[in-house]
């Protein structure tokens, strides 16, 4: 299984790459990737959107504005228009020239002992969206070192449907109980709360029903090691080598 049990207080936490080392790259690139690799993160998260012609990307934003030297909406763009876009000049000359990569791609950067999140944008396809992500993980051999999230739980529901083997996590921004109950009622092997809804209840109650607790988005060691004592098994940060140490000084 992807999460064998869950974290216990002799464990440091997990430490989450959010869009890779999106502190140090281009946020969801390779660089970012490699950077996260080079931080020895323990896992790395990468959104997922679908191109008109069915490509799956690594992309946050619904936009292409703040990161890429392109406009408009991704879901808008085919992928080759999408692969010409600078997705890296942003953030710094040197990187200049790094594209918007596939998930495939992105998949094969990540090599083992780093797992993979990847987080599944809400679509009005969201049927062709869960086939090309099973077909995806089959074509590189990654199901066993995914954890496909999101905060749509009928997208999970679907996966759990279509390949129940993949795990399957659910991200929170509001009303924790309720989407407790949901991530249970669907399957997750972890529940993803914002920072601002983790109390040491809501940490309980997970634990209880099985679900590890990694908890978005953490960049301040303080609050790490705070939140390490209250229980949680992993936390999502833009800075993976200085969660890392806070994590180990916390363990």
């Amino acid at each position: 299984e992807f999460i064998e049990g869950r974290a216990d207080a002799s464990r440091t936490m997990i430490v989450i790459a959010h869009r890779g080392d999106s502190g140090r790259a281009p946020e969801s690139t390779a660089a970012a990737i490699r950077a996260a690799l080079a931080a020895k993160a323990d896992m790395i998260e990468l959104d997922v959107q679908m191109t008109p012609d069915r490509r799956l990307v690594i992309f946050h934003d619904d936009r292409l504005n703040r990161t890429t030297n392109g406009h408009g909406l991704v879901v808008h763009r085919r992928y080759q228009d999408l692969l010409r876009l600078d997705a890296g000049s942003w953030f710094g000359p040197r990187f200049a020239g790094e594209r918007i990569l596939l998930v495939s791609q992105a998949l094969r950067l990540i090599r083992p002992p780093c797992r993979i999140n990847l987080e599944l944008k809400r679509t009005r396809r969201p049927d062709a969206l869960i086939r090309g992500v099973v077909r995806c993980l089959r074509w590189t051999r990654t199901a066993h070192r995914v954890l496909i999230s999101s905060c749509d739980a009928s997208l999970l529901a679907r996966l759990r449907a279509r390949a129940p083997h993949v795990a399957r996590a659910l991200l929170c921004r509001r009303r924790p109980g309720p989407a407790l109950r949901q991530a249970i009622r669907v399957g997750c092997v972890a529940f993803h709360p914002h920072r601002s809804l983790v109390t040491p209840a809501l940490i309980e109650r997970a634990h209880a029903a099985g679900l590890r607790v990694h908890v978005w988005v953490v960049d301040r060691p303080a609050v790490a090691r705070r939140l390490l004592r209250m229980g949680v098994d992993g936390l999502f940060t833009n800075v993976p080598a200085v969660l890392r140490s806070a994590a180990e000084a916390g363990g």
